[in-house]
């Protein structure tokens, strides 16, 4: 058996519970340093890394796994919704993701996802009962807190869900020849403003406590839309969960398939 043959599957992750939703999948889970877990689906090893919020901490983390053999890498989270219709817990099925360039901002950088593995992507939102969108995503540099924006921005790269990692994620993939895959779920519509909430949360998307409840009591004209955020990411990371279930097998086999074609 040669070293690819036994590569883990990378599943990537920016937050917490977008990790913990992965990890409830999975087999004979342990921590492996910071931020990073092994599991296992049937023989197949795994690897969940969360890298935290945006694109910047996203590649610091990947920088640790540049000589680490993958299988796969799969991209797992939340989106906002970029244009109407697109409701809380819906899969976008994604064929490609775009991120403004490094290069020249005023062009869009596209990764195709692999056709296979989209194609189990679809297999388990039926299995799941997740209901699902086809549509592009958009890899942003900063959050997009109003309506506006995020319709604004939807115009601008044509994609229907915006987040932050994906496009870095996707980049990592091709520059090393290995199928990619984005698993991402809407948390919050398009006609949901943000509120600006700076230092509320950490990196890894988890509320400090202390700041929240003082938050709160300056602003409780926000209290209304923290409180439907925190059902929004319930009914995520629950279809996260659901939809992990049903597609960690059948990426299992693609693999096995891969090999045995190889």
């Amino acid at each position: 058996m040669s070293e690819l043959d036994s590569a883990p599957i990378a599943v990537l992750t920016a937050l917490s519970w977008e990790n913990a939703a992965v990890r409830a999948v999975l087999r004979q889970v342990r921590r492996d340093g910071e931020r990073v877990w092994h599991g296992s689906i049937g023989s197949q090893e795994v690897l969940v890394i969360t890298g935290g919020i945006g694109p910047r901490r996203t590649q610091q983390t990947l920088e640790r796994f540049t000589d680490m053999p993958f299988a796969a890498v799969v991209s797992v989270g939340c989106a906002g919704a970029l244009v109407p219709g697109l409701t809380t817990g819906q899969l976008i099925l994604a064929p490609d993701v775009c991120m403004w360039s490094v290069k020249m901002e005023a062009e869009l950088a596209r990764f195709p996802i692999d056709d296979r593995l989209l194609a189990h992507a679809r297999t388990a939102a039926l299995r799941a009962a997740i209901p699902a969108a086809e549509g592009s995503l958009f890899t942003s540099t900063s959050i997009l807190f109003t309506p506006e924006d995020k319709a604004e921005q939807g115009r601008a790269t044509g994609a229907v869900a915006v987040e932050m990692e994906s496009g870095v994620h996707a980049a990592f993939a091709a520059a090393r020849g290995l199928p990619f895959l984005t698993l991402r779920v809407i948390l919050d519509p398009v006609g949901m403003a943000l509120p600006v909430m700076k230092g509320l949360m950490d990196s890894q998307g988890k509320v400090r406590a202390m700041k929240a409840m003082s938050y709160v009591a300056t602003h409780p004209q926000h209290l209304p839309v923290l409180l439907a955020l925190k059902r929004s990411r319930t009914a995520a990371s629950q279809a996260l969960t659901r939809l992990c279930h049903a597609l960690f097998p059948l990426l299992v086999q693609e693999n096995e398939r891969r090999i045995s074609a190889s």
